[in-house]
């Protein structure tokens, strides 16, 4: 259960009640995620979160479904539930069917194509085992195709994960209930 109050749509103004309209018209999305609205406690807070999520996800050169397979693997790999939900509807909103989603979760090898395997193994050995990346490592993905600007939004939506994982996991966030309806239905 949450240890801090959230400032909800209703409550929200100034700054926090502009970062909520930027992030719901940029998002697609019909409410403000909990992570959103218990950030809004402080404000530069928030209005850091969305900056990194909109210049690291929403600008990324790599397709959205492969970006979302990336926040959905390292958020497995945390254990982070609140973070998992959303990019588990994410990918599922992206066309990820339940069988790669499975496959993200605790078989990455049982991922294709090889592209797509490499590129989500290499992040989320970026995400959890960073200090053992080995020149092979970085190989892997070169001789996918991967550019090296591709290797560096890798890296940075890698650490995203993280990042989010952390404040959701730090704040004991709740699923969101518009998340836990589209997990259900």
């Amino acid at each position: 259960m949450s240890q801090l109050p959230r400032i909800q749509e209703t409550e929200a103004s100034g700054e926090v009640a502009n970062l909520y309209e930027e992030i719901q018209r940029e998002m697609g999305i019909p409410f403000v995620p909990n992570i959103d609205k218990t950030l809004a406690l402080s404000p530069s807070a928030l209005a850091g979160k969305w900056q990194v999520l909109r210049n690291v996800f929403l600008q990324t050169s790599l397709p959205t479904s492969l970006a979302a397979m990336i926040l959905y693997t390292v958020a497995a790999a945390n254990k982070c539930v609140y973070c998992g939900s959303i990019h588990k509807v994410t990918c599922r909103t992206v066309g990820i069917d339940e069988d790669t989603l499975a496959a993200l979760d605790s078989d990455l090898a049982g991922l294709s194509p090889r592209r797509v395997q490499a590129i989500v193994e290499f992040a989320k050995k970026c995400a959890m085992d960073r200090h053992n990346l080995s020149d092979a490592d970085y190989d892997s993905v070169r001789e996918q195709g991967v550019s090296d600007e591709e290797i560096v939004e890798i890296i940075s939506l890698a650490a995203l994960g993280n990042y989010l994982d952390t404040i959701a996991d730090s704040l004991k966030l709740e699923v969101d209930d518009a998340i836990a309806q589209a997990l259900r239905g």
